[in-house]
């Protein structure tokens, strides 16, 4: 899987303590971000490989002047490209997953009210709300397991760890969001320097179909390789735009 690690133009999430807590990690490495100008939106560019799973979702989006996404060539399937003026500035993942692998995920629908095997009804209320609970157990069931493989302390245990050079770790808040036409869940977190900075940021979207689950993801991480933006303020200027790419996807399809 994919580590998924942030609806309205404009919009920035500024990262805030959710019940998962303020925990810290050490890292050796810091990484800043360059300053860029907010542009106004333009158009896309989605000519690309048929064999990415982006070509068959995306549509027209607004996107700032001289931006383009395209679904990445050479085997990156999962990848759509962000560029500007010609330079690449960062890709975003999605990834689906089919139910039938997805044992948690089938327990968190049973748990949510949903029996296997359930007729998918987007027309009833109650339904869309017993998805929305499964997605959010399945965001906090991620956090946990995040903290776990990051050896996160959490705030409790902060007054003895080592946190001069530690790493505060901020989830923020979960949102509803459109994902195509499947109402989904908008998740994230900022790992903040202590000495102040962020060093790293994620947003994700995570939604629900009835057949399998939909994870669309992007960060500024200096230790990913893959779905991050190497520039904060870069990052920081796409969210906007990416929420209304992710609410006009094509999906499900």
């Amino acid at each position: 899987m994919i580590r998924v690690y942030h609806v309205l133009l404009g919009f920035i999430l500024i990262p805030v303590g959710v019940a998962t807590g303020i925990s810290y990690y050490s890292a050796d490495k810091h990484s800043e971000a360059s300053s860029i100008k907010t542009p106004t939106s333009t158009l896309l560019s989605t000519k690309s490989a048929a064999t990415n799973i982006w070509e068959n979702v995306i549509e027209e989006a607004a996107l700032p002047p001289g931006w383009k996404i395209n679904p990445c060539k050479q085997n990156n399937s999962s990848l759509l490209c962000v560029s500007g003026n010609g330079k690449p500035l960062g890709t975003v993942a999605m990834e689906i997953l089919p139910l039938e692998r997805q044992p948690y995920f089938q327990q968190m629908l049973l748990d949510a009210g949903i029996p296997p095997n359930s007729s998918v009804n987007y027309q009833s209320p109650r339904y869309i709300a017993q998805v929305a609970t499964a997605l959010n157990l399945w965001v906090t069931n991620h956090y946990t397991e995040l903290a776990k493989s990051r050896k996160y302390a959490y705030a409790d245990k902060l007054k003895t760890a080592k946190t001069a050079d530690g790493i505060l770790f901020s989830p923020y808040p979960l949102q509803k969001a459109q994902v195509g036409r499947l109402e989904g869940v908008r998740y994230g977190f900022a790992g903040l320097k202590q000495k102040g900075g962020v060093y790293e940021q994620h947003t994700g979207y995570v939604a629900f179909d009835g057949k399998a689950i939909y994870l669309i993801n992007t960060a500024f991480a200096p230790d990913l390789t893959t779905a991050k933006f190497e520039n904060l303020e870069n990052l920081s200027v796409f969210e906007p735009y990416l929420n209304a790419i992710v609410a006009n996807l094509k999906l499900p399809n």
